[in-house]
C-alpha cells in the first residue's frame, strides 16, 4: 500500500484500508475502486491522505505494521474522544478508561523496535489521533530508559491527556494553528489534577509538555531538570508527531526531514540524552519508502534497523538506465558501504514511476533480467 495525498488521487486507483471518522464510522471502505465522486467526497470531508494499493509494493511483497495496530488505534481514539468530550462538558472523565487504555498501548508497543505511524484521518479526529500517537511514542522511548511498569503507566496516562486543555478551551478546530497559545497546558492541568486516581506526576505532563530545555517554552519558562522527565519525553514525541503530520495544514515533513529537525532542536529545546534515544528509533527511510541511489538505481525500503536507519535493505526495481528488473533485486546497504541513498521520491514521482512499471510489466517496455 502507498499513502497518497488526496490531491494526487486518480480514478481507477484501489483503496487499501478504510477511512474512518473519530466515531469509527466508515467513510470509505477498503479495496474500493476510486471514481471522481469518491475523490470529491474525501476532499470535501477534509481528509488529507488515504492508502491506495501500489503494484510495485505488491510485487515486492511488502508487509509492515504500524507501531499501533488499526484495531488498537480505533479503540484508543474512541476512548480519548469520550474523555475529551466529558472534560469539555465540565464533567469528570473515567480515569479507569484511561488507565486501561494505557496498559493496552504499552502492551501493543512492547515489541516494536522502530517507530512507524501512519494516519488516514478526518479533521474531526486530528486531536485524538495525535494524543494516541504521542502515547505510543513515549512508550518506545521509556522502554530504552528502563522504566518500570508503574512509571511507564504514569507516563502513558499523562501523554494520552496531554492536550486535553485544547478540548476544555474548545479549540479543537484551531488545533496546532495557534502556535503562541499558552493557555491549554494550564487549563488541562487544572482539570486533570482534580481527577480521582490520576497521578500527580502524570498531571505534570499536561502542564509542562510545552516547556523547553533552554527555558524558552511555556507556560512557566522552566529549564532543564526543573521540567519533569515525563514532560521532557512527551515534548519530543509531541513535536515529532506534529512534524510528520499535516495537523496545522502545513506540508508534513518526511521522516528523514523530521529527524534532522529534531536533531537541530535537541541543541536547545530538548533534553539531548532523551532526544538521542528517540532519534535512534526513528526510521529515516520507513519501510515502503521509494529511494534513489548514487548509482541511479531506484528501490523500495523493505527493512530498517534501529541505529542503522541510514543503511536499510532495499528491493531495487529499476537500474540506472531506467530499465525495470523482471524481479526486484535485494541489497543490504549495511553490506555495501560505498553505496548511498541520495534522494527520496515524492508522492507524485512514485505515482508516475508506478505507471511506468505497470506499462513495462504489461509488455510496453523491456524488463531487465538478472
Amino acid at each position: 500500500m502507498q499513502k497518497l495525498s488526496v490531491k494526487l488521487l486518480e480514478p481507477g486507483m484501489l483503496t487499501h484500508g478504510r477511512v474512518l471518522t473519530a466515531d469509527g464510522a466508515v467513510l470509505l471502505g477498503s479495496e474500493v475502486v476510486l471514481n471522481a465522486n469518491y475523490i470529491k467526497g474525501v476532499k470535501r470531508l477534509g481528509v488529507s491522505a488515504i492508502f491506495v494499493q501500489n503494484s510495485i509494493l505488491d510485487s515486492v511483497g511488502l508487509q509492515y505494521e504500524e507501531t499501533l495496530s488499526e484495531d488498537t488505534k480505533l479503540q484508543a481514539i474512541a476512548i480519548v474522544k469520550d474523555c475529551f468530550t466529558e472534560a469539555k462538558a465540565g464533567r469528570m472523565l473515567d480515569v479507569y478508561k484511561i488507565s486501561t487504555l494505557a496498559k493496552t498501548i504499552i502492551e501493543s508497543v512492547k515489541h516494536n523496535q522502530l517507530i512507524r505511524l501512519d494516519n488516514s484521518f478526518t479533521p474531526d479526529n486530528y486531536l485524538y489521533i495525535h494524543c494516541v500517537n504521542v502515547a505510543a511514542l513515549v512508550t518506545v522511548i521509556a522502554h530504552d530508559l528502563g522504566y518500570s511498569e508503574s512509571r511507564l503507566h504514569e507516563l502513558v496516562m499523562g501523554a494520552l491527556l496531554h492536550d486535553i486543555g485544547i478540548a476544555i478551551l474548545d479549540q479543537e478546530k484551531d488545533f496546532a494553528f495557534q502556535e503562541n497559545d499558552e493557555e491549554h497546558p494550564e487549563a488541562g492541568f487544572e482539570y486533570v489534577r482534580k481527577l480521582r486516581g490520576y497521578s500527580t506526576v502524570s498531571s505534570h505532563i499536561v502542564f509542562q509538555h510545552h516547556e523547553c530545555y533552554d527555558g524558552s517554552g511555556y507556560p512557566r519558562r522552566l529549564k532543564q531538570n526543573a521540567i519533569h522527565e515525563y514532560a521532557r519525553i512527551t515534548t519530543i514525541a509531541d513535536t515529532y508527531d506534529l512534524l510528520i503530520s499535516d495537523w496545522s495544514g502545513k506540508h508534513p515533513l518526511l521522516p528523514h526531514e523530521a529527524y534532522e529537525a529534531l536533531m537541530s532542536m535537541s541543541l536547545h529545546a530538548f533534553d539531548k540524552e532523551i532526544a538521542d534515544l528517540f532519534l535512534a528509533k526513528i526510521p529515516l527511510y520507513p519501510v515502503g519508502t521509494f529511494v534513489k541511489l548514487d548509482t541511479g538505481h531506484i528501490g523500495v525500503v523493505t527493512e530498517a534497523l534501529p541505529k542503522l536507519q541510514s543503511r536499510p535493505t532495499l528491493a531495487v526495481i529499476r537500474d540506472g538506465n531506467g530499465t525495470f528488473f523482471a524481479q526486484p533485486q535485494t541489497i543490504d546497504l549495511t553490506q555495501l558501504l560505498t553505496t548511498f541513498i541520495t534522494y527520496v521520491l515524492t508522492e507524485k514521482e512514485v505515482v508516475e514511476l508506478t505507471k511506468e512499471y505497470d506499462a513495462a510489466s504489461s509488455g510496453g517496455t523491456s524488463l531487465a533480467i538478472e
